[in-house]
């Protein structure tokens, strides 16, 4: 074997073979409230119309440098779920939920709720409480649960 020093720190590649940040810069929340009413902060591409969430500064489709502001929600339906019951990070037991918003995204979402109130295809709102986001079941009468 040779000694070599192995160089990790990317100066020995062009620009364009580095890694790049695809993510939108966090100069906000993630989501806003107009009116009581909470809507996510994503992003669209001009030329694709591919929607994301959180917002990007590149196309996840195109590779294009053309996303603008777009928010999402309030409603969707709750694709599928699960209750994680083991975390190092955070206490247990609490319930994901992948969320399938109106307007053409989908999110991994906090949901609160009962578990007799879940299930696969039910319509889901957004909420807030300070500085996080999460969904809620909407039963039949268009209040929450």
């Amino acid at each position: 074997m040779t000694s070599e020093t192995i160089t990790t720190s990317g100066a020995a590649f062009g620009p364009d073979a580095l890694p790049y940040t695809d993510l939108a810069a966090p100069d906000r929340p993630p989501f806003e409230v107009r009116d009581g009413v909470v809507h996510l902060r994503g992003s669209v591409s001009r030329s694709s119309g591919s929607r994301a969430y959180p917002a990007r500064a590149v196309c996840p489709v195109t590779g294009a440098r053309d996303m603008e502001p777009m928010t999402f929600g309030p409603r969707g339906m709750l694709y599928s779920y699960s209750t994680v019951h083991v975390s190092s990070a955070r206490p247990t037991p609490y319930t994901i939920g992948y969320v399938d918003f109106d307007n053409g995204v989908r999110v991994l979402a906090v949901v609160e709720a009962a578990a007799e109130a879940l299930g696969c295809d039910i319509p889901v709102e957004l909420r807030a409480d300070g500085d996080r986001w999460f969904v809620t079941p909407i039963n039949t009468q268009g209040a929450s649960a």
